[in-house]
C-alpha cells in the first residue's frame, strides 16, 4: 500500500465513528476527501479511530479549511438525521 493510500485509509477510519464504518454514504466520502489535508496538517500526530482525532479535530475547528469545515458539518448533519429515523422506528 502507498504511503498516500494508507493515509487517505486512515483519515477514512479516524473521522467516523466504528458503527458508521459498515455504511457508505455521499457525506462520509466528502469527508474522507475534503479532510485528510487537515488531518495531516493538525492531526497525524494521533492514531486512527481514537477519540484524540475527533477532539484534534474540535479543537482546530477555525484553522480547517472551509471544504473540510462544510464536509464535517454536513456529515455531522447527516448522522442526526440518521439516528432520528432509527428511533423512530
Amino acid at each position: 500500500m502507498t504511503p498516500s493510500k494508507a493515509a487517505f485509509l486512515a483519515i477514512g477510519l479516524s473521522l467516523v465513528p466504528a458503527a458508521a464504518l459498515a455504511q457508505q454514504s455521499p457525506a462520509r466520502d466528502a469527508l474522507k476527501r475534503a479532510c485528510t489535508g487537515d488531518y495531516m496538517e493538525y492531526c497525524s500526530e494521533h492514531a486512527p479511530g481514537g477519540p484524540e482525532v475527533e477532539a484534534c479535530f474540535k479543537a482546530n475547528m477555525k484553522k480547517l479549511t472551509p471544504a473540510c469545515s462544510s464536509a464535517i458539518t454536513a456529515y455531522k448533519q447527516e448522522q442526526r438525521a440518521t439516528r432520528r429515523v432509527s428511533e423512530a422506528r
